[in-house]
């Protein structure tokens, strides 16, 4: 597979999960994800081979341990866990998954083996309009586990230059980390959020900056700002079509906003338990934005919104 191939492509839910893996298990994760694009029909008992020796090239890692951490990583693999927004019979739900279902290391081969849960194989393969690909390189040169976290989180929304508010807590789960890991403003800043950012700077197609904002002197929420590196003809990361600007009526705004904001799709629009009408309030100023507008417009067309 060349570069130029090897993309790694997840459902939105997916890039919003929350979960707590290792460099190295996220690493294996990619490449399994990448790997499993080669199938027309992937199942649990599809095996998707990842080569140490591959790894050890993707990544640019050295060669003497790389054998036995992956040996290992591969065995605590297969008791991670994610969660992600789903709904249940039309309600909306959090569901937790495991990665895989069984994990197999070939010694001899320096061959990890995985064999993909339901719940990853539906949220890689059978994708709706509201997914996110980049290339693995992006990735590759990362040595903190929390960047490639966070460069998921920021290219879902390149198209948009700006993210949602993350709350703090929000995103320190999505980041993988528990209430007593840099548990200090401080520490998040320098160890986690700082470190990532720098890191997204200088070896990805973006740039990342962020807003603080603030309930007294308690800073509650962070906001990001992307640009991108590459001119807008070589981008080839978008999840919806870059579209005109729709001007929509108060009354097709106030109507088609209480709408969307009932689809799953846009449920990670939501600040924690948001209510439906606070998550509408929010939609609506949305689609009076030229640049946020883009992503709801193929929902639009399908409501039966005409311009």
């Amino acid at each position: 597979m060349t570069n130029n191939n090897k993309l790694v492509v997840k459902d939105n839910a997916l890039i919003d999960a929350s979960f707590n893996l290792s460099l190295i298990e996220q690493r294996i994760m990619l490449l399994a994800i990448v790997g499993a694009r080669e199938f027309s029909n992937l199942t649990p008992d599809t095996p998707i081979e990842v080569l140490v020796s591959d790894y050890i090239h993707q990544f640019k890692v050295d060669s003497n341990n790389a054998y036995g951490l992956l040996r290992e990583a591969a065995k605590t693999l297969k008791r991670r866990e994610f969660s992600y927004l789903d709904r249940y019979k039309g309600l909306e739900a959090l569901t937790t998954a495991n990665w895989v279902n069984k994990v197999t290391y070939v010694d001899s081969n320096g061959l990890i083996v995985l064999y993909l849960s339901n719940e990853v194989i539906s949220l890689i393969s059978r994708l709706s309009e509201q997914f996110t690909k980049y290339h693995i390189e992006q990735v590759s040169d990362f040595r903190s586990k929390y960047s490639i976290r966070l460069y998921e989180l920021l290219i879902k929304w390149l198209n948009v230059a700006k993210t949602e508010k993350y709350s703090i807590n929000d995103l320190r789960s999505k980041l993988g980390l528990d209430a007593t890991e840099y548990s200090t403003m401080s520490n998040f800043k320098s160890n986690v959020l700082d470190r990532a950012v720098s890191e997204i700077n200088k070896h990805t197609d973006i740039t990342v900056d962020y807003d603080q904002f603030k309930k007294g002197r308690v800073i509650t929420d962070i906001q990001f700002r992307i640009k991108s590196k590459v001119r807008p003809s070589q981008q080839e990361l978008t999840r919806t079509p870059q579209t005109a600007f729709q001007q929509m009526t108060d009354a097709q705004i106030n109507m088609f906003g209480n709408q969307l904001s009932r689809l799953p799709e846009f449920s990670n629009l939501a600040n924690g338990n948001e209510s439906y009408e606070s998550l509408a309030a929010k939609i609506k100023e949305m689609l009076r934005d030229p640049i946020q507008q883009k992503q709801f417009l193929p929902h639009l067309k399908n409501l039966g919104f005409k311009a």
